[in-house]
Parts: structure tokens; sequence; C-alpha cells
């Protein structure tokens, strides 16, 4: 994980004078960037202002620091210029050995910059994570309760620290108790559906559904959400040689959902996938113009989806 190498680097004491730290997980690009703070005091880390330019960084960042071995100077939230990168440039030919620059969340590139870009990571990479902070927060987690709550808050880590704290003072957790004290979120029960309709299980889609009969009117928008993944599994299918992160990105989706809608696409064909689609439009607009039920929507989508796997 790309977090563990920077935090490995930090260790071992190789601090770069300048630092771009950017990405779309801001997860995990703010744990860097707390951490980077870390290595000044309060005192010695100043934030350039909206209204200060690069050439404060770099006057700011040449001062001796006063209660701390580096003196950390934070330009963040900005685009920078061609002026602003040639300045930066021409002060890595010579930076201060007691000074740390930090670019965070800003457009463009420094030529010697050390770069951490932190996008969204796999589901393996994330569960021995979950683990780990769980005994730092002073609890135990197994490996199958640790994938089973990233998968039930969709990969969120501020749920899951969120969701550990909750847990930890009841022991060590398990599957049961992720089960018993986690809301899945609304995405996961989509998951869950069409990964049971996908291997033809009628009682894992049903399970789902009695999920939902605790409160009849999420029926209506948990078959919206599933049209719309049904609708993501076709794109998955039809785009099969487009890289996850570029198809994700066309599609506004984050990569976790593709992930999800690319292993169960994989037991439909491209027309198969299809004709779910086009019965799930017929069925939402039954519904919603009072022809039917959306309790017998529901079931005549299950019923489509797992015959159409069979074909």
């Amino acid at each position: 994980m790309l977090y563990y190498e920077f935090k490995a680097q930090i260790a071992r004491g190789e601090i770069a004078p300048l630092y771009r730290i950017d990405g779309e997980d801001k997860y995990w690009a703010e744990l860097a960037y707390k951490d980077l703070l870390a290595l000044s005091s309060e005192l010695d880390t100043e934030v350039l202002r909206d209204d200060q330019g690069v050439d404060d960084a770099v006057f700011g960042v040449q001062n001796f620091p006063m209660m701390a071995e580096r003196k950390l100077v934070v330009i963040r939230d900005r685009k920078l210029k061609d002026a602003d990168v040639k300045i930066l440039e021409e002060y890595l030919r010579s930076p201060s050995p007691t000074g740390v620059i930090l670019i965070y969340n800003c457009e463009g590139k420094v030529r010697g910059e050390r770069a951490f870009t932190f996008d969204a990571v796999s589901e393996g990479e994330l569960v021995p994570y979950v683990v780990r902070l769980a005994v730092e927060m002073g609890g135990e987690i197994t490996d199958s309760a640790a994938r089973k709550l990233v998968s039930y808050t969709e990969m969120n880590m501020t749920r899951v620290k969120n969701e550990l704290l909750k847990m930890i003072a009841l022991g060590k957790i398990t599957d049961d108790l992720v089960a018993a004290y986690v809301e899945p979120s609304y995405s996961y029960r989509v998951f869950d559906f069409t990964d049971a309709i996908a291997r033809g299980s009628y009682i894992g889609a049903y399970e789902v559904l009695s999920s939902l009969a605790r409160n009849p009117a999420e029926y209506s928008p948990f078959f919206t959400k599933l049209t719309d993944y049904i609708r993501l599994m076709l794109h998955t299918k039809l785009a099969k040689n487009v890289p996850d992160a570029m198809l994700a990105g066309a599609l506004g989706v984050s990569p976790y959902p593709l992930q999800k809608a690319k292993r169960a696409a994989a037991n439909y064909t491209p027309r198969q996938l299809l004709a779910i689609l086009m019965k799930m439009y017929a069925l939402e607009q039954d519904f919603k113009s009072g022809n039917i039920g959306v309790e017998n929507a529901m079931d005549l989508a299950i019923a489509e989806a797992i015959e159409a796997r069979k074909k």
C-alpha cells in the first residue's frame, strides 16, 4: 500500500525538501498530510494564505526552526502557475537542510518533488490495514470481520473508524458482531442482492429483500439503485478492455462498485444484461404508474435475472 511506503520513508528519516500530496482518496491523503505536519511544531509550521505567493513559502522555509528540527511551509488548494513552478524548482537546486515544503491538493507539478498520489486502494489492501488499525485502537478484529466491515461501509475509512470505536468496547470483533452492529450501506445491499442473483440464489436475494421489509418505503429507491447497478454491469461488460480507473472516471463512479459490478457481470452475456436492463426499465415504469406494486416488481425482477442467467 502506498501509505505504508510513505510512512516507511518518514520512519527511516528519508525526508524530502519538497512533497506533493494529492489523490482521489482524501482519507489517505489527509493521513499523509498530518504525518508531515508532525515533522514540525505548530510554531514552526506555516500555511500559506491565499493572498501569499509561492516566493513567501521559499522565504519562510529558509528560516531556522525555533522549536523543532524542521521548518514546514504548506501550499494547499491552489493551481500552481508556471512562475510558481519555476520558483520552486530554483529553490530545489539548493534547498534548506532544515526545511520542508508541502504542496497539498494543488494542480501543477514541480521537477524534483517527491510525489504521493493517493487513489482508491483495493479491498485486499484495506483489510490488513483495518486489522492493524483495530489493534492500534486497543481492540482486535478477525480478518473475515474486517472484510465484512470494509464491504458494509463501501471502504469508507471514516465510517470504518467510527464503527471500530463503537465495537471495540464489546470485545473481539467477529463477523457476527459486525452483522449485529453495523448497518450495511444502501449500495452494499444492492451488491449483495445482485451477487445472489448472479449465483442463481433465490434465497440469498430474498434475504436482502427481507431487510427492506422492515421499511417498505425503501423498496422504490432500492429498485432504482438496482437498475443503475445493472446498467453499470452492462457497461463493464461492453468496456471489458478499458482499465478500471479510466472506466470509473468516465462513468462517474468509484472503483469499488465498478469492481463488484464486473464480477457480477461475469455470469451474463452483454445481450442478457441488456434484456434484464430493459425489463427493469419496464417494471420501474409499471410500479411508478401504479400498474403493479413495487414488491411484485421486485419479485419479477429476481425471476427475470435468475432465469436469464440460466439461458
